[in-house]
């Protein structure tokens, strides 16, 4: 059905933008810092446990490399994504998957823009996280290991395990399911807001 892989089109922006938006949570430390916002408000950081954990973040991401180490899974999360797409566009028009394409390159420069210009504030609410979830015992285990040639390798190479064909292949895996998935549970939403909208539009019934 070539018409309803057009018309799909219209829809993968969503699909892609969410990824972008997120791309800083590929480093597994967006619920630690949503946990940490909330035991703020119960008490304030420890000026020590934060000195510490800052320590260990610039350490591990250093602030000449930050940019590249957030851009990397970024990038290979989008490779992911549009393979898992291709069997969703129309093969038949081969335009409108130039549109695609050049859309997801301007989205995905826009969004490392928007994304450096946030990362010193991602740094800070990291430190923060630390700080509140770890005690000064661990913070100073975790500061010893980061210090070590193999912790410091450790963080350096963090963005290239999306890439590693073992990764690579069971998230891409889990992408191409959820996307099977997703796409006709948009259409279904789409649907039924379509049906909403309608009986909505319907003149009430008068007695």
């Amino acid at each position: 059905m070539p018409h309803t892989k057009t018309a799909s089109l219209t829809l993968i922006g969503c699909l892609l933008a969410t990824p972008l938006s997120s791309a800083a949570a590929n480093d597994p430390e967006p619920a630690r810092i949503a946990a940490s916002e909330t035991s703020q408000q119960s008490e304030p950081i420890d000026p020590a446990m934060l000195a510490l954990a800052t320590q260990i973040v610039e350490i591990g991401y250093p602030k000449e490399s930050r940019e590249a180490l957030f851009h990397g899974p970024m990038d290979q999360t989008i490779v992911q994504l549009r393979k898992s797409l291709g069997p969703y566009l129309p093969s038949d028009d081969p335009e409108a998957i130039k549109i695609l394409d050049d859309w997801i390159d301007k989205y995905t420069a826009e969004s490392k823009v928007i994304l450096a210009k946030h990362i010193p504030a991602i740094m800070d609410g990291m430190a923060e996280a630390y700080a509140s979830l770890f005690s000064e015992e661990e913070l100073r285990d975790i500061l010893a290991f980061v210090e070590t040639p193999s912790g410091k390798q450790f963080f350096d190479l963090m963005p290239q395990v999306m890439g590693e064909p073992g990764f690579a292949d069971a998230n891409q895996a889990y992408m191409d399911e959820s996307m099977e998935k997703l796409i006709p549970a948009q259409r279904e939403l789409l649907n039924r807001l379509e049906e909403h909208r309608k009986k909505k539009d319907e003149p009430a019934e008068t007695t």
